[in-house]
């Protein structure tokens, strides 16, 4: 694990301590030195706690730096690794802690760009003549990447030892943040909300050991009387639990917690993670006996002995791009027996990702968001730190009832290693390089620039009218907007409501595109002839993909495939191929598809069925006209796109009904 050194210099403010720290260190023994006694190593541990860094050790091993922390400003981990870099004045192996607990050591590598010869062979005026031969040679600059090693690895280095600066076990952190349920489609109200705030006090008395102190207060209740959660409208205690995070040396990490872990649940569990390959691969297991208790209820407390077993076996995969596939095989929470699949990716500090189960028959898609909340970068520890919640879980999914669900509140290995695997670091190599000082905030050119977004089609997904186009929306960008349809071409419930639609359009991938869409058909009340006083407006709920096979370019046509309405009623659904190519002509810029939708599952209406086909010139910019075929009828628009993202389109269905639409675009 002996660093390697960084290509850049520190910044001007920091040199002259760096270069005076480096002086002080060049004259230690290539042994392990206490960060007590030694005054080079106390120094860096005082300028990394300056940072706002706690539990911090600095020590040297056979020439090279050590410096152990934990980060808790940050965001994310790559930001707190640059900056203790940059007040070393050089490279080091960073050893980050977790609730005092040592998760992994990172080290920095440059790999050298590669240098590319060119030769051209200027040619005479005879047809094969050669004059003379020009070499050019084009380098790549150096690239940065990570190593990371974790104590279940074999031959990992030990961290600095010594007695801490800024120890977590002196400071309490009280965390603030919402609980939400929610319910959509319902017969007597359309939306069903549950809010309360639940602040949490989080104790670190040891290394690795959490203690958990919350409570619940209610703020909004509208569900009706639920008997798995009596108390759900009335204050109650939140978690009130012990956790114990320890590494087996050279084997995994374990996992223990013991309590009550809120929604009504107490008592014990028991995990198991071992990371492998860098933390590209992370099998992990758990197991948990729980039982049922209720505060506040008329007869007062109700409970049930811990006779409850559930739990999981499963296997993540790392592949790149800040991304993770997750696979398990589970016992949920009411017994039911399944499997679970589900890909997601960071994009920054905002978290999405897709998920399907398998359970008894019965199979469950949705969505998770995990949301960034404000401040970003937090105040350094003291005494007491009161602030708001890191981050924030929204689900969507089409289960009704508490199938495929998880004991909640346990320690999760997978939130522990968070960000520590060698593919998610790789992936934020921008901010060690600006936390380092090696890149100015701002500075241009340090990020590519974003490609221009593809127009959005009125199915919510990128394309023309109706029909799609052979590429995908750019990778992490995103599209939040709205369509209408008129009656006469609408396709649920056609010639008597217009149909509304509501997406959201993500570059999920490179090559990949998701989207969410949500479908309101105005004035048609779900169900009014079984409940007539029935609120509920008729609603679909929608997910669609696509990939790109081919990419499309210039003069060079493109592949993709795609699905809209993969799963549920099945009300606007396609399943399609579709070729396209870009072209220009003397500043005009113009695109042309075609594809076929084939009828390969059961739907109840295909939007797209047969062969279709779309045209689009740009004559300028700032403006598309685009004419298509949507194997019914012909259809025309026009795109304009405006400043700061947002997009305004107008078709004529069948060239002769308006229909409209708006969207604002941003990459993530």
């Amino acid at each position: 694990m002996e660093p390697l050194p960084l290509p850049a210099a520190p910044s001007l403010p920091h040199r002259a301590r760096a270069v005076a720290l480096a002086c002080a260190l060049a004259a230690l023994p290539p042994a392990t030195a206490h960060p007590a006694t030694d005054p080079g190593n106390a120094t860096l541990a005082a300028a990394a706690a300056s940072l706002g860094l706690e539990n911090v050790r600095a020590g040297n091993l056979a020439g090279g730096l050590q410096v152990s922390y934990e980060n808790r400003r940050w965001r994310h981990s790559t930001e707190a690794f640059g900056r203790v870099e940059r007040a070393a004045g050089g490279p080091i192996t960073g050893f980050e802690q977790r609730s005092g607990l040592t998760v992994a050591a990172l080290r920095t590598v440059i790999e050298p760009g590669r240098v590319h010869h060119r030769v051209d062979f200027p040619v005479g005026p005879g047809p094969h003549t050669v004059w003379s031969a020009t070499v050019a040679s084009l380098a790549e600059p150096d690239r940065t990447r990570f190593e990371v090693r974790f104590p279940s690895d074999p031959g990992y280095p030990g961290p600095p030892s010594g007695r801490p600066l800024a120890p977590t076990a002196r400071h309490a952190d009280l965390v603030v943040g919402p609980l939400l349920d929610y319910e959509l489609g319902q017969l007597d109200d359309p939306i069903l909300l549950r809010v309360a705030l639940q602040p949490l006090l989080r104790l670190n008395p040891w290394p690795g050991g959490v203690v958990r102190l919350a409570a619940v207060f209610p703020l909004y209740h509208d569900f009706p009387v639920d008997p798995l959660h009596p108390d759900a409208d009335r204050v109650r205690p939140g978690p009130l639990a012990l956790d114990q995070y320890a590494w087996v040396p050279g084997v995994a990490l374990v996992t223990a917690s013991a309590g009550y872990f809120g929604d009504n649940r107490y008592g014990g569990s028991l995990g198991l993670a071992r990371p492998l390959t860098g933390g590209r691969v992370v099998l992990d297991c758990q197991t948990d006996v729980s039982g049922y208790v209720a505060f506040g209820a008329p007869e007062g407390v109700e409970y049930a002995v811990p006779r409850h077993w559930s739990g999981f076996g499963g296997v993540t995969w790392h592949p790149g791009w800040d991304a993770a596939v997750r696979a398990r095989a589970a016992r949920f929470l009411s017994g039911d027996r399944g499997v679970e699949l589900e890909v997601r990716r960071s994009f920054r500090d905002l978290d999405i990702g897709f998920f399907g189960q398998q359970i008894a028959g019965d199979r469950l898609v949705g969505v998770r968001v995990v949301l960034p909340v404000p401040p970003f970068t937090r105040p350094p520890g003291s005494l007491l730190r009161v602030q708001p919640v890191e981050r924030f879980a929204v689900d969507y999914h089409s289960r009704s009832g508490p199938a495929g669900e998880y004991l909640a509140g346990v320690p999760s290995r997978e939130d522990f290693l968070r960000q520590l695997d060698q593919p998610a670091l790789d992936a934020n190599v921008g901010r060690f390089r600006r936390a380092g000082g090696s890149v100015a905030p701002g500075t241009p050119g340090t990020a590519p620039r974003p490609a221009e977004p593809e127009p959005v089609s009125l199915s919510g997904m990128t394309g023309f009218v109706n029909t799609p186009w052979a590429g995908v929306i750019s990778d992490r960008g995103l599209e939040l907007g709205y369509n209408h349809m008129p009656k006469r071409w609408a396709y649920d419930h056609r010639g008597t409501n217009d149909n509304e639609v509501y997406y959201a359009t993500l570059g999920f991938l490179p090559h990949v595109e998701g989207a969410l869409r949500w479908t309101v058909i105005p004035g048609l009340r779900s169900f009014s002839n079984i409940v007539p006083e029935s609120r509920l407006t008729d609603t679909d709920y929608m997910a669609s993909g696509r990939v790109s096979l081919l990419e499309p370019r210039t003069w060079r046509p493109g592949l993709a495939v795609g699905v809209e309405d993969v799963k549920g009623t099945r009300r606007f659904h396609s399943t399609y191929a579709v070729a396209g190519m870009p072209f220009a002509i003397r500043g005009f810029r113009g695109r042309a598809s075609i594809g076929y939708a084939s009828r390969v599952v059961a739907a109840a209406r295909h939007t797209l069925d047969g062969a279709f086909g779309a045209f689009e010139v740009s004559p300028w910019r700032v403006v598309a006209a685009q004419l298509e075929y949507d194997s019914e009828k012909w259809n025309a628009a026009l795109a304009l796109p405006l400043p700061f993202g947002l997009r305004l389109r107008g078709a004529l269905l069948n060239l002769q009904s308006l229909a409209f639409g708006a969207g604002f675009s941003h990459p993530l």
